[in-house]
Order: structure tokens, then sequence, then C-alpha cells
């Protein structure tokens, strides 16, 4: 009987450790809850039929039966009592039993393994988050831990904060320490307490915040908690950057260190809505579909249609009109929107320049209606993309596949449908092919670091100081930020337009004719036109022009610095040069004849497409030996 014994305890322990070890914790805490169950009902059954049977007494087999169920968790039987009675009379009877007792035990050894090693693996997680770069992740979901097994292959210690208690389900936290990142479930850490991050040993590491909770509002208020802990525990702002959505002309100022205020060592805020622009524009960027002639001219026009015109939307026509401008070509856009009429007041306020200089056209109707299809049917020789962006990717979903049939229908798969989203982009180049995915919440596009290692390369090409390249970044403004990106986003647009690679460039340099360079050069100018039209900018008077103009020449001669550009106003968002190509060389001579300098705008923008072999080169060996790091950190 011993044997027997020991023979099912065994059992019952070596198979607890190896499902607990094999399976899933989800699916290992039903099996558990399986087992628990059968073994109480088998249980009571067994012992209730033998201790009636063998004592004949009903009050003892009432209070003996869950007693000895009970002892059932622990190893123990009753089998003496009443192996005499009638359950227990055959070898099946007798099989059944011990089964019972096995599972019993197996389920409390279990359980006491799955609570003890969650909490051991737990604490081992937290004790090696005290070594080397330190990654905090505020708020648990599907994107924020597909970002979190990104930033452990980066070597760095990940953490994540719950910010919900449903969000902090066990299964999902003992998953987390499984895959080797730690996470912390308390409010203690919610509210970034100091008796929390001490645990953390924060000092002299860099530490790297991603604010991904679902509230965009509560994402700011943990950034702000966490701010004042980081300032009282003395940690070093420049070791510290965040990362987490909102307006980043009004966010980045709370939290970016200044000499008036302790914050953060850099902070990139971010709109998912941009970012789903700028990742279509990688994507499927306007210049993979039109081609070039030898000089570098567009042969044919680019025309587009965006479907949706919510925030996302904007956005994505923003990025179209900005990265659409190409010499010897024209730009169209239709917006289709059933709530056209009401969606669109702020930018097309804002931003007036957007329809006074291009040609986009507003349609206040369904992607599903007729007259949606009838404009598609007459413009397919002309139509290169739709980008579908409603705000709902079920129906983003809808409206492609339908509308993917309506071109093959129409021998027209050459036109791209590219569905927009709120994690990105998605399309196929044709029905049946591969889908390709473009996922924003990635370091690609949530990491300055990562995304805009083209733009800080750019940007620090303007300043002839001596500081990093990180450090410039630091320092801009927001708008400069943007002009930046937008100008680095471009750069393949020249490769495309020059018909060379990239691997050419790095090899045997930028051999562009004169022709090629003038017509990238005014390239590059329709493309900066566009993109201070998106911002807001209006043409600057010729009146006030001269007025600068005559500012800064009296300023030079008494010696003080002047308090004006001559070309930019940016308080009023007025600038000098939006004006066509052929009309720089005279906006040149005005300047040069009342300062008596020597300015050439369109060399400047020719500088822009000459730049391009030394941003690849930086940007190639960025991606060699990292990230643009925060000289600080290292």
């Amino acid at each position: 009987m011993l044997a027997l014994q020991t023979l099912l305890l065994s059992t019952a322990l070596l198979l607890a450790l190896l499902l607990n070890l094999a399976l899933k914790p989800s699916f290992s805490a039903k099996l558990n809850t399986a087992a628990l169950s059968l073994a109480v009902l088998g249980g009571l059954v067994f012992y209730s039929v033998g201790f009636a049977e063998a004592t004949g007494n009903l009050i003892i087999s009432v209070v003996r039966t869950p007693y000895a169920v009970l002892r059932m968790f622990l190893g123990l039987n009753d089998l003496p009592t009443i192996e005499k009675t009638s359950l227990l009379s055959t070898n099946a009877g007798l099989v059944c039993f011990w089964v019972l007792h096995m599972l019993a035990f197996y389920s409390i050894t279990s359980a006491v393994m799955t609570t003890l090693g969650a909490e051991l693996l737990r604490t081992l997680r937290f004790f090696l988050s005290h070594r080397g770069d330190l990654t905090l992740i505020y708020g648990i979901s599907p994107d924020s831990i597909a970002l979190g097994k990104e930033c452990l292959r980066d070597k760095a210690a990940v953490v994540f904060i719950a910010d919900k208690p449903e969000n902090a389900d066990s299964s999902v936290i003992q998953d987390l320490n499984n895959q080797g990142m730690a996470a912390a479930t308390g409010l203690s850490a919610v509210q970034s307490e100091k008796r929390f991050l001490r645990k953390l040993h924060l000092k002299k590491r860099k530490i790297t915040v991603y604010a991904m909770a679902e509230d965009e509002d509560q994402n700011l208020y943990y950034a702000l908690r966490l701010r004042s802990a980081l300032e009282e525990l003395g940690i070093p702002a420049e070791n510290t950057q965040i990362s987490l959505p909102g307006e980043e002309e009004i966010i980045a100022s709370m939290l970016q260190t200044s000499e008036q205020q302790y914050g953060f060592g850099y902070v990139n805020v971010y709109k998912p809505e941009d970012l789903t622009a700028r990742a279509l524009i990688r994507t499927c960027p306007p210049w993979d579909f039109i081609s070039f002639g030898p000089d570098g001219r567009a042969r044919e026009d680019f025309s587009c249609v965006v479907v949706g015109f919510g925030r996302r939307g904007q956005a994505v026509l923003q990025q179209l009109v900005m990265n659409g401008q190409f010499a010897g070509s024209h730009f169209r856009a239709a917006v289709f929107s059933s709530n056209y009429d009401s969606e669109p007041g702020y930018i097309l306020c804002d931003s007036p320049g957007l329809l006074e200089n291009y040609d986009i056209t507003g349609v206040t109707a369904d992607a599903r209606s007729l007259e949606f299809y009838r404009f598609i049917e007459n413009h397919l020789s002309t139509l290169k993309l739709i980008a579908v962006c409603t705000g709902d990717d079920a129906m983003n979903s809808e409206i492609s596949d339908r509308l993917m049939l309506f071109l093959r229908h129409r021998q027209a798969e050459q036109i791209c449908v590219v569905q927009c989203g709120e994690n990105g982009v998605r399309y196929q180049k044709e029905i049946g092919s591969p889908i390709i995915r473009t996922d924003i919440r990635t370091r690609a596009f949530l990491s300055a670091e990562d995304a805009d290692r083209g733009a800080i390369i750019l940007n620090a090409s303007y300043d002839p100081s001596p500081r990093s390249d990180w450090e410039k970044w630091v320092s801009c403004d927001s708008f400069s930020k943007m002009s930046s990106r937008a100008s680095a986003d471009f750069f393949p647009a020249f490769l495309r337009a020059a018909n060379v690679s990239r691997e050419t460039v790095l090899s045997e340099g930028w051999n562009l004719t004169d022709e090629q360079l003038r017509n990238l050069g005014e390239t590059e100018h329709l493309r900066w036109c566009a993109f201070h039209y998106t911002m807001g900018y209006s043409v600057m008077g010729r009146e006030q022009f001269e007025k600068n103009a005559r500012k800064w020449a009296q300023c030079q001669k008494e010696g003080v610095p002047c308090p004006v550009k001559i070309s930019k106003d940016a308080r009023s968002r007025r600038h000098a040069c939006l004006v066509p190509w052929e009309e720089l060389d005279e906006l040149s001579g005005r300047e040069n004849e009342l300062t008596g300098r020597n300015t050439d705008y369109q060399q400047m923008d020719i500088n822009n497409v000459l730049a391009v072999p030394k941003l690849l080169q930086r940007e190639a060996e960025k991606q060699k030996n990292g990230h643009v790091k925060n000289p600080a950190l290292q």
C-alpha cells in the first residue's frame, strides 16, 4: 500500500510540474479547476457511500466525509475504513478511487507551484531589471507587449506598469515574466511613488519611458507624476526620455527639461494619426507610382483619393500633399466622406493654403455610394492611390476589399488601395498577393532615435556648432523638428527621380547633370512649399518683406541682433519664399539689393538635394553602429 501511495503521489507531483512548465498559464488554471472539481465530487461520492456502509451511522458519515475529502488534497486517504464497501469491491472502483486522490493532490500541488513559481519568477525579473538600460512601459496591451519584446532584444531591462486592474491579469503577468520582462501592478507603481521607483535602482541608468495606456489623459498624468518623482529622487534629467501620444506643441513644453523646470531629457510627443500617415508614405510613397524622365522631371501627374476625413484622413491628405509634389507633375486629390460638410473645419481654416494652392476636391458621399464608384470609374486612367481612412478598421477592410474587386473587373489593378487604421497601414499589390503591413506601435515610429534618425542627421547639418546631433535635436522647437522630418522622409523621392539606387549613391556618389540638379531643386522647392502650406503658412507680402529687409540692414549697421527674419514671420505664419520656383531668383535679387547680402534661394533648395549622399552615408553609419544615442548616456 505504501509503495502504491508513493507512486501515485510522485506521479501527481511530477505531472503538476511538467504541465505547469508546458502549458500556458490560462490553460493550466482551467486544468487545475477541472481536476479539483472532479476530485471533490468523486471524493464526496466514494467517502459518503463508504462511511455510510462502514459505520451505519448518518451523523458520523456526514461529519467524516468532508474531512476525508479535504485530506485527499494533502495526499492522505481513509481507505482502510471503507475498503470493504460496495464501491471499492471491484478493481475498477479501486482504480477510480486512487485516480481521484491523484487528481486532488495534483490540483493542490499545481496551485502551490503556480503561486510560488510565479512570485519567485516575478521577484527574479525585478531583480534582473536592476541591470543595464531601463525601459518603462505604462499600459499593458498586445501593442505595448510587442514593443517590450523589441526593447528586450536591444538588451534593455523592460518593466511594465499596469494602468488598470483588468490589464493586470495573472496569466498575462506570468507570460510577461516567462518572456523575460517584469510587471508592476500596484497603486504604488501607477502613482510613481518613490518607494516603488527606488526598487528599480534608477541612478546612473538610461531610462526610456513609453506611455501607452488607452486613455491619452492617463498617459500625461502618469508622465507628470513620474517627472515629479524622478526630480525628488535626484535622477539627472539627461538620463531620461519619454514618448507619449498627444499634441507636441502643447505637451512637450510641459515635460521637457529646461532652465526653468526639471523634466525629461527628451520628450517625443506624437499623434497616432500622424504616425499612420507617415507609415503610408514609407509603405506606398507617391513617387513609386509615377515615372520620371532622364532629366529628373515627372512624366505624369499624381492623383489620389482619400476616403474618410476625420483626424486620420486629414493627416493622410497632408502627407500626400507634402510628398506628392514633383517638377513636371500636377497634384490632384479627391476626398470622400459622408460627413465632409462638418469634419474639415479646423484643417481648412487653419491651413487655407491647401485649397488655395492644390487641386483638392471634397465630396459629401460615402465610399459605398454610387457617386463614389462613378468617380473611380471615370478616373481609372489617372488615379494612382486610394487611401481608406474611415476610422473603423472593419469598415476600412470592407471598402478596400470591394474596391479591389471593382478595380480588377475594370482591369485597373495598378491603382494602389491602402487601408490606414489605428495600428498602421496594410495593403495588397493585387488580390491574392501577401498583405503588407506597417505597424506604428513599434520602435521604428515611437522612438525618436529610430523614427527620426534621418531628420536628426539632417537637422545637425544646418547647425555648425560642435554639439552632438542629438543635442542639436533636443534643443529644436516643434516646428523645426516637423520640418526636418518632412525633408528627410522625402529624400528617397530624389533617388527615384534621378533613377539611381541608394547603394549606387553610397558607392559612387551623387553624379547629377546640371539639368537633373535644377529639376530636383525645383522638386525640393515644391515639397518645401507644400509643407509650409500644410502647416498653415501663407505668402508674405512684398511690403512686409522689404520692411523686414530694411530692418535687418539697419541692425547690421548698428551691430545689434535683428529681432526679425527677412523672409519669414513665424508668429503670423508668413513666408516670402512661397512663390513659384521661377520667381525665387527675383526674390533673391530684391533681398540682396536691400541688404547687400548674397542670398540665392534656388541654391538653398539645390543644396538640400546635394546633401543626399551625406545623409545616406551618415544614416548607414548609424544603422551599422546603433541608434542615435544621447551622448550624456554613453
